[in-house]
């Protein structure tokens, strides 16, 4: 019997676009020198006194942390308040949106059925699925791969994609070749795993990935265990928004979740093996880089890399407009930090836990990936 199919970087490059590189293979360096991590203690109280500043000076109401180290969680922060205007302070149960935070969660899960043999990741997604939704004869090259990578050709969001009537979805570019960040890819692999597992989205993930790592504070869909302790969305002068309350997953965006819970999905791929059992996927290969964004950044099979400071960092951002979020991670340091916020401005709040936490990294300049 022959083993299922794994995430391996493709063999040897493949034509570019003239936007973006070719595909590579990031060699993970040693740790430059003086990268040593300060003690947890010097660090919690470095976070202690540096993020009421930075909430202050950036009028985001509140944020939420955890740093993970060594295989365990090392610590959790709270601040500030869920809504602005209300006493109520953040805890380290208070549920926040985790936006694009999502699109590593749900790429662990595809990544699971890989290893069960239930996903070919170089097999066209078409070969799963009756509906093709695109009027282009290159969908058949769409797949696994190519959408966790951010290689479809789809752009971020077709016109009036959360609309009554939302435009065509179009391919810019031969699939594989080229760079673009696409939540459409994402949706559309969304639909292949429905059709494999016979299961909702948020069901799977569920069963398949949250309940596993104890993420029991988290979910794609919006519940009424959420309602007690749940941050609020606010804009650019700190004004409270309109919470949005997903009523279906969407693999792009819509995970609810905890700095604790995150932290513990963070340990997965900083420490696969941590726990009673391994979990169930080929975690390597999710942090194995398949195209170059440029230089010093690249994206793997479900999360970004960054090599810039010296070992490799893989990360994600987090951006619904309202809430902002960062995880990141090295696991040559065994270190990982995931912080989320409840406001427009909490870029600038995340960036500076993660430079304390990792140091500088180049992905930290948040105007080199244009997203949108």
């Amino acid at each position: 019997m022959h083993p299922p199919p794994r995430f391996r970087p493709r063999a040897g490059p493949r034509p570019a676009t003239a936007a973006m590189g070719l595909l590579v293979a990031l060699t993970p360096a040693s740790p430059s020198a003086g990268q040593s991590a300060p003690d947890d203690a010097a660090l919690r109280t470095t976070l202690q006194q540096l993020v009421p500043e930075l909430l202050a000076r950036h009028r985001v109401p509140g944020a939420t942390l955890a740093v993970v180290r060594d295989g365990r969680i090392a610590f959790t922060l709270t601040f500030g308040v869920r809504r602005a205007g209300e006493p109520t302070p953040v805890n380290d149960r208070t549920v926040f949106q985790a936006a694009s935070l999502t699109k590593p969660v749900f790429a662990l899960g595809v990544h699971r059925l890989v290893a069960e043999g239930r996903l070919d990741p170089d097999r066209a997604l078409t070969a799963y699925i009756d509906t093709l939704w695109v009027e282009d004869p290159r969908v058949h090259e769409l797949t696994a791969r190519v959408v966790l990578s951010h290689t479809t050709g789809f752009p971020n969001w077709r016109p009036g994609r959360w609309g009554p009537e939302p435009g065509p979805l179009r391919i810019g570019f031969a699939p594989g070749t080229g760079f673009q960040y696409s939540g459409e890819g994402y949706m559309y692999l969304q639909h292949v795993v429905e059709a494999i597992t016979g299961m909702s989205l948020d069901t799977y993930l569920r069963q398949g990935v949250l309940e596993p790592l104890g993420m029991r504070d988290s979910g794609l869909v919006w519940s009424d265990r959420f309602e007690a302790n749940h941050a609020s969305p606010h804009d650019a002068d700190g004004v409270p928004q309109t919470k949005r309350r997903p009523d279906s997953a969407a693999a792009a965006g819509t995970l609810q979740t905890t700095a604790t819970d995150y932290a513990r999905f963070l340990l997965a791929l900083l420490s696969p093996q941590t726990g009673d059992t391994a979990f169930p996927a080929d975690i390597d290969a999710m942090l194995e880089p398949q195209v170059r964004i440029d230089e010093r950044l690249a994206w793997a099979a479900g999360v970004a890399i960054d090599g810039s400071a010296g070992d490799r960092v893989f990360w994600q951002w987090g951006d619904d407009g309202t809430f902002k979020a960062i995880m990141a991670g090295s696991r040559e340091r065994r270190t990982g930090v995931v912080v989320f916020t409840n406001g427009q401005n909490g870029l600038n709040v995340a960036r500076a836990v993660v430079e304390r936490v990792l140091g500088a990294q180049a992905f930290l300049d948040f105007r080199m990936l244009n997203y949108r």
